[in-house]
């Protein structure tokens, strides 16, 4: 029985499929994870920012002034979440682009096996 030539390669191409395959699991498992992390943290500020208005309100209800400034502290916290969103844009941008080229890999390899003749 006469061995296949190209066997060995199609065997390499399979195992750096199966590899490109995991790594984008593997990914794709890492934006999860800073995705709800990111999503925690602007959860978070929130808490806190609806925590702190509700502390500088009830001061000022019992008639004592902090000379706080509403509009600067809403400014304050639209301006972390506001960066807290881009960090997310950004990141999903990057792992979107690193999706990309894995996939592109994957594509490039198996049109490589697929086009090996069978000896």
């Amino acid at each position: 029985m006469q061995r296949d030539k190209n066997a060995d390669r199609r065997l390499e191409l399979n195992r750096q499929i199966s590899y490109k395959e995991n790594q984008l699991d593997e990914l794709n498992q890492e934006k999860r994870q800073y995705t709800r992390q990111i999503e925690h943290y602007q959860e978070e500020m929130n808490r806190l920012y609806r925590e702190e208005e509700e502390l500088y309100y009830n001061i000022e209800q019992s008639g004592r002034s902090l000379g706080w400034n509403a509009s600067s502290w809403r400014e304050v916290r639209r301006a972390i979440l506001g960066f807290s969103r881009s960090q997310l844009e950004q990141m999903e941008q990057d792992f979107r682009n690193e999706a990309v080229q894995l996939q592109d890999e994957i594509e490039t390899a198996q049109k490589e096996r697929d086009a090996l003749p069978w000896d």
